[in-house]
């Protein structure tokens, strides 16, 4: 009877044993698996949350809503600019731009700081026409955005097919190449001298015809036709218009006129009319049809202005 107590008590020992082993190999199993769990996740939040940084090396960088070319424009980062970076999607990395996190192209980024410095490719010119007219493209018949004074330096940044890109009023524009130089104009000329020679110029063609539209001193030209040639002949660019032509040069006094300068006529009927001042108050223009090129008296109708080409 005593060894069957004994062997009863020998059994629940045992059994109390393996319950206590159980316990721990489970205890033990679990802090294995929390310790992965944390481990784990540390190194997840790690991939998620880990940043770096990178340079613009792109002019002009545009910021993507999606990593796709397709993706909708959130905006620009600039050369040099330094960005914070996550993670990479195809060729695309996502960045930080603003408050959100957007996509740019992995290519234009970079572990080094980019110089931002540019190579000048500008010069410097001087205009040796009297009034350089300025044009909105590179063509006689672009619009005239304004003009520059004879001897004024200009920055260029250019040329091609006989016109010059030059920056006005912060955009780009264009110059005929013809009126600049890399030296400054002389002015050891007065302009009265200058004036009178334009003044004989224009003389010589006397009695030639009038020519609606025409541009020919000798075969036939309308009243800025005319003007437009003789000037051109002294190095200075005018439009082929009567009223356009008011608006070149600068303006004098009908008491300070010179030979040489541009008589600008009122609008007659929708019609203006030009003339040069050879002076002795007397003016040479392209009259019409039955006079031609002619001379007569320079207040014979309404004077608009008095404008000076050669300076």
């Amino acid at each position: 009877m005593k060894n069957v107590v004994l062997c009863i008590r020998n059994q629940k020992m045992g059994g109390n044993m393996r319950h206590k082993i159980k316990k721990i190999v489970i205890s033990y199993i679990l802090s294995i698996c929390c310790i992965l769990s944390f481990t784990i996740g540390s190194f997840k939040s790690h991939n998620v949350y880990a940043s770096y940084s990178r340079y613009i090396t792109a002019r002009s960088l545009t910021v993507r809503k999606k990593a796709s070319i397709k993706g909708k424009v959130a905006g620009y980062y600039k050369k040099g600019t330094k960005v914070t970076c996550y993670s990479k999607s195809g060729n695309w990395t996502k960045v930080k731009y603003g408050s959100h996190k957007y996509y740019v192209s992995t290519k234009y980024l970079s572990t080094k700081k980019p110089s931002t410095a540019t190579k000048s490719s500008t010069y410097v010119r001087y205009v040796t026409a009297s009034s350089l007219t300025v044009r909105k493209k590179a063509t006689t018949s672009s619009a005239k955005l304004g003009s520059y004074k004879k001897g004024t330096s200009i920055t260029c940044y250019g040329n091609k097919s006989g016109w010059t890109t030059i920056k006005y009023s912060g955009k780009s524009a264009y110059v005929s190449s013809s009126y600049l130089s890399s030296t400054k104009p002389s002015k050891t000329n007065s302009t009265v001298s200058k004036g009178r020679q334009v003044a004989n110029y224009a003389k010589q063609f006397i009695g030639n015809p009038y020519k609606w539209g025409g541009e020919s001193l000798t075969r036939g030209a309308d009243c800025s036709g005319f003007t437009m040639q003789v000037y051109k002949h002294f190095g200075y660019s005018l439009p082929h218009s009567s009223t356009a032509q008011r608006y070149e040069g600068t303006a004098v006094s009908w008491n300070e006129k010179q030979p040489g300068d541009l008589i600008c006529y009122q609008v007659v009927n929708g019609v203006g009319h030009v003339a040069i001042y050879i002076g002795d108050n007397q003016i040479i223009h392209a009259g019409s049809k039955d006079t031609g090129i002619n001379v007569r008296n320079a207040d014979y109708r309404a004077v608009w202005g008095v404008r000076r080409i050669v300076q």
